[in-house]
């Protein structure tokens, strides 16, 4: 947020909440760290919150919904907080608010069942085992031939006489290989997201354990980013992000506001649509 944007009395009232939440938080002897892993919010915005630091936040929609994520993690009202925060609700009235019982988080907060996480990869594994049975009725000799050894491939898929003269010259030992599927465009050893921003949006994205980008994206933009171990991609906003995996059709990442996550690793997709 730049900080000549910022009002004073969203200053004082971020200091207030901030004071808030942290005595919850140190009442609980719980760390910044183990919040951040509850709540899937950066470590230096939950100091930032906790410390009044405005300038160090993103937008007010956003940081409404840290304060509600925050505060419902340590014992305490997040939604009336957040109502403090955007002014829908007095210090007063929150001093005297009754509480109300704490609301489940979406992400991060779910015991059992399945997490975002697990329902995008069990989405993308159905697609990629409904594109190999096409595959298998538009070409199944490419299909068989693939799943042969080298040694045989080449007896199942005779070439034709004008390329028998061309491997006539080539050594004895060389194996034929596998014939590929045509329709495959995806490499197994990586893992490709496709992300198009229909509204604002915190994006935090992490290629192979190292933080590729942090920021907000604005509607329009379009990103692609590609791992080779592991793909950790986290929207504030995830009802205005697109995400298409592996050139795969788009979907949204969410419900508009909700913070979520997704994990995606090359060789657990590849283990899913085999």
């Amino acid at each position: 947020m730049n900080p000549l944007e910022v009002e004073p009395d969203l200053t004082q009232k971020l200091a207030e909440i901030g004071t808030r939440l942290r005595e919850a938080r140190q009442a609980q002897d719980t760390s910044l760290e183990e919040i951040s892993g509850k709540t899937m919010i950066p470590t230096r915005l939950l100091s930032a919150i906790e410390e009044g630091r405005v300038d160090s936040l993103p937008e007010a929609i956003y940081t409404r919904g840290f304060i509600r994520r925050f505060g419902d993690s340590v014992g305490l009202n997040g939604s009336n907080l957040a109502d403090v925060y955007s002014g829908n609700l007095s210090q007063d009235q929150l001093e005297t608010e009754t509480k109300t019982k704490k609301r489940k988080l979406r992400i991060g907060g779910l015991r059992g069942g399945l997490r975002p996480v697990h329902l995008y990869v069990l989405y993308i594994a159905l697609i990629m085992s409904a594109g190999v049975g096409l595959s298998y009725l538009t070409n199944p000799s490419a299909v068989t031939s693939a799943g042969d050894s080298p040694d045989t491939a080449g007896a199942i898929n005779p070439k034709p006489e004008s390329e028998t003269k061309d491997d006539a010259e080539a050594p004895k030992n060389t194996s034929a290989k596998p014939v590929a599927d045509p329709t495959a465009t995806n490499n197994p050893e990586t893992v490709r997201v496709d992300l198009t921003i229909k509204e604002a949006s915190w994006m935090e994205i992490v290629v192979d354990g190292e933080v590729s980008y942090e920021g907000i994206l604005s509607p329009g933009t379009n990103k692609t980013v590609v791992a080779k171990k592991e793909l950790v991609i986290k929207a504030g906003n995830a009802g205005g992000v697109m995400m298409a995996v592996n050139k795969k059709p788009a979907q949204l990442m969410g419900e508009p506001g909700a913070i979520e996550e997704v994990k995606l690793e090359p060789e657990a997709l590849t283990s899913q649509s085999t």
